[in-house]
């Protein structure tokens, strides 16, 4: 996603927070809110993550999936591992390249399309669908899934994991919040640390606009 992207994603959550040409205590107020809400929905994924995740296809990928993944794109890893299921697989170059063909045509409708070309490339360290959903979503079509599981691969190949998908994806931050990495030990979780980090900085300003004596000390560097 592009820092533009980013941006405007932001905006629409915080006007869905704060109404137009509100004053500036009621704009921190409604921040506040805003900022609670996400760390409530963090904190549920995080709890939802570290939970055991059920496997249902009893498949030694799927369990991988289970170990490297959030637990929402486990969750995308398993519906897509059932749509795996309605598909058969025909070698056209053992090895190397596969066609995926869906084994319900009839009931389909006649624009949708029943046969995928999936590419093995660099003896398995990558697996390249004509779907594009990988390359455009980072998330594992149910083409290559079921090349996968074709050609004997028990674990999603590296190349496939994409740190922003995986339980430790908390430390894939912007340049500017890079203090924040998470890779070590921590007794906080990052929303926490960043909240109590944020209302200090309010109690920095609010304290700096006493008075003038107070601006010129919290602006000496």
């Amino acid at each position: 996603m592009t820092s533009t992207h980013r941006s405007e994603s932001a905006n629409m959550m915080l006007k869905s927070y704060v109404p137009p040409g509100c004053a500036m205590n009621m704009f921190v107020r409604h921040y506040m809110r805003l900022q609670n809400d996400r760390e409530k929905d963090e904190g549920y994924q995080e709890k939802r993550t570290k939970a055991s995740a059920v496997l249902h296809a009893n498949l030694s990928i799927e369990e991988h999936a289970s170990k490297v993944y959030t637990r929402a794109m486990f969750e995308q890893f398993g519906h897509n591992l059932y749509l795996a299921g309605a598909y058969r697989i025909e070698e056209v170059v053992k090895g190397k390249l596969y066609l995926a063909k869906h084994t319900k045509v009839h009931k389909r409708e006649k624009w949708s399309r029943v046969e995928f070309q999936v590419k093995v490339i660099d003896g398995g360290e990558f697996f390249e669908c004509e779907c594009g959903l990988f390359v455009h979503m980072g998330i594992v079509c149910s083409h290559s899934i079921k090349v996968m599981d074709y050609v004997g691969v028990e674990e999603i190949p590296k190349r496939h994991i994409l740190k922003r998908w995986t339980r430790d994806a908390r430390d894939v931050l912007p340049g500017h919040l890079e203090v924040y990495q998470n890779d070590n030990a921590s007794s906080r979780s990052f929303p926490i640390r960043h909240s109590l980090l944020y209302r200090k900085a309010l109690e920095l300003v609010r304290l700096g606009d006493a008075s003038a004596e107070a601006y010129d000390n919290g602006t000496v560097r």
